[in-house]
């Protein structure tokens, strides 16, 4: 899995095509969920702001005072976080594949962390 991940987009660990020009992270869902009343087929996320952590709190904690420090996902915070960068409902997000919601998550995962 590692030969997949690239550093892309401000830091931010993705998979190489996932990203657009214009800095979105589009993540296709195994299943497609409704949103707004309409069936979608992929997340949108735009990149994540000062703004949005202040509103919705950063959805990555490194817990650097254990044995071995390590990352861990809020994941009520990752996905009011997800449903906020790609303008769909928490609602929506809840029903995505699990596997399609830790794709977004470790997508938007370096805009959340400090450069080390």
């Amino acid at each position: 899995m590692n030969e997949q991940i690239s550093k892309g987009i401000s830091g931010s660990a993705i998979a190489p095509d996932t990203a657009v020009a214009d800095g979105t992270i589009v993540i296709p869902l195994r299943r497609p969920v409704v949103a707004h009343g309409e069936e979608i087929k992929e997340l949108r996320l735009r990149e994540p702001t000062a703004d949005d952590i202040d509103r919705i709190g950063n959805p990555v904690l490194i817990g650097i005072y254990e044995d071995n420090p390590k990352v861990h996902f809020d994941n009520k915070v990752m996905t009011s976080m997800i449903a906020n960068l790609a303008s769909v409902p928490p609602s929506s997000v809840k029903k995505i594949h699990t596997k399609d919601w830790n794709n977004a998550a470790w997508a938007l995962m370096g805009f959340f962390t400090p450069d080390m």
